[in-house]
C-alpha cells in the first residue's frame, strides 16, 4: 500500500463516472432535443467535459503497461478482464430476462457474448482486447525510438492521423448560408486523409507511456484553467453545430477532437499531481484500491440501473432541458448500484478461481 499510487486509482474511478454521466445524456433525451438556450448549451458544456471518460482509461493503460513484453504470461493476466465482461454479461442476461421479458437460450447468449452485445457497453471490451494483444509490440515501437524528441514525433505523427480529419474535415467551404446554420447540411470538404482516424486509441495509449517517462511540466492550476477554456470552446462549438437542430454528431465532438485529447491529458495531470491523496489514511487508500478494481464491472452493468432509472426520469420530467439538475442525483445513485452489484460479480469471480485452482492442483496431485 505504502508504494501504490493512488492518485492511479483515482484517475480509473473518475473515469468511469465520467462515463456513467455521459450516459445520462444518453438515457436522458439530450440528443433528441433541439439546441436552443442557457439550458441546453449547460448540457452541452458538461457532455464536452465527461468524453474524457474513454480516453482516461486508455491514457491510464499506456501509463501502467508501457513496460509489458511478449510473453505467455502476459497473455494469460487478461482472464481477470474476460471472467469480469463473463459475469456481468450474465447479469445483463438475466435482467433482460426477468424485467424486460427479453428471450435467451444459450446459443443466443454465448453469440451474443461473442460479439459483444449481451453486455450492451461491451464496445470497450472488444476494443480493449485488441488493444491487450498489441501492447507487446506497441512497447517495441516506443522503446525503439532513442530519445524524447522521436517520441513526441511519433505522438504528434498519430495526432496528424486521428485528430487532424476531426478538426480540418467539419466545414463546408462552397456556401457561405452554411456557417450561418451549420446544422442544415453535413455536407464537407474533405482536405485531409482521414483512412486512419479510427485509431486513437494508440493515440492515447502512448501518450500513456510518455506521461509515464517524461510527466508533464505543467502544474495543477495552469492544467485546471485550460481544461475549463478547452471545456466551455467545446461546448459552444458543439452547440453551435447543432443549433436549431437535433445533437448533430461529428468527429470534432468524439475522442478524437483536439479539444477531447487536450482535456483527457489535462486531468490526468490535475489528478496524477494531487499527491496528497498518496498521504489520506490508511483504510481510505484500501477503499480506493478496492473501488478501483471494480471499475470494469461498474462500467459494464450500469447498463441495468441505467434502463430502471431512466425511465422514471423521462416518466416523471417531461421536459427534456430540465432534466439536467437530476444529474446529481442519478449518476452517483446509478454509480452506487453499479458498485453494490459489482462487489458480487467480483467476489464470485473469486470464489470461481478458488475452485479453478483447487481443482488444478486435485488433478496435478492425482
Amino acid at each position: 500500500m505504502r508504494e501504490r499510487d493512488i492518485t492511479l486509482d483515482c484517475i480509473r474511478i473518475f473515469a468511469v463516472f465520467s462515463v456513467i454521466s455521459i450516459h445520462f445524456f444518453w438515457n436522458s433525451g439530450y440528443y433528441d432535443q433541439i439546441f436552443h438556450g442557457k439550458r441546453i448549451l449547460l448540457m452541452t458544456i458538461m457532455r464536452s467535459f465527461f468524453m474524457i471518460c474513454v480516453p482516461l482509461f486508455i491514457i491510464l493503460t499506456g501509463y501502467l503497461m508501457g513496460d509489458k513484453i511478449l510473453s505467455l504470461k502476459y497473455y494469460l493476466r487478461i482472464q481477470k478482464t474476460i471472467g469480469t465482461y463473463f459475469l456481468a454479461s450474465i447479469a445483463c442476461v438475466l435482467y433482460k430476462v426477468i424485467w424486460q421479458g427479453i428471450q435467451y437460450n444459450l446459443k443466443s447468449f454465448f453469440l451474443g457474448v461473442l460479439d459483444f452485445t449481451v453486455a450492451d457497453y461491451a464496445w470497450y471490451i472488444e476494443m480493449y482486447i485488441g488493444l491487450y494483444l498489441l501492447i507487446p509490440f506497441l512497447n517495441l515501437i516506443y522503446k525503439g525510438l532513442n530519445n524524447q524528441k522521436q517520441k513526441q514525433v511519433l505522438i504528434v505523427t498519430l495526432l496528424i492521423l486521428t485528430v487532424g480529419p476531426a478538426t480540418m474535415n467539419i466545414f463546408n467551404f462552397n456556401d457561405a448560408e452554411w456557417w450561418l446554420h451549420p446544422a442544415s447540411s453535413m455536407v464537407y470538404q474533405k482536405i485531409f486523409p482521414a483512412w486512419w482516424s479510427g485509431i486513437y486509441p494508440l493515440l492515447y495509449y502512448y501518450i500513456g507511456c510518455y506521461i509515464k517517462e517524461y510527466n508533464l511540466k505543467m502544474n495543477i492550476k495552469k492544467s485546471i484553467i485550460w481544461t475549463t477554456v478547452c471545456t466551455i470552446l467545446l461546448g459552444i462549438l458543439c452547440f453551435y453545430r447543432s443549433y436549431g437542430s437535433t445533437f448533430v454528431w461529428g468527429s470534432w465532438a468524439d475522442y478524437n477532437s483536439l479539444f477531447v485529447v487536450i482535456m483527457s491529458c489535462l486531468a490526468f495531470n490535475i489528478i496524477h499531481k494531487c499527491t496528497w491523496l498518496n498521504r489520506c489514511p490508511f483504510l481510505l487508500k484500501k477503499g480506493i484500491k478496492k473501488l478501483s478494481g471494480l471499475v470494469l464491472g461498474i462500467y459494464l452493468v450500469s447498463y441495468i440501473f441505467d434502463t430502471i432509472f431512466y425511465t422514471v426520469l423521462q416518466e416523471k420530467v417531461t421536459e427534456i432541458s430540465c432534466r439536467w439538475k437530476y444529474y446529481f442525483v442519478i449518476v452517483p445513485v446509478i454509480f452506487l448500484c453499479s458498485m453494490c452489484l459489482s462487489i458480487i460479480l467480483d467476489i464470485i469471480y473469486k470464489e470461481g478461481e478458488k475452485l479453478f485452482r483447487g481443482i488444478g492442483k486435485l488433478s496435478l496431485n492425482k
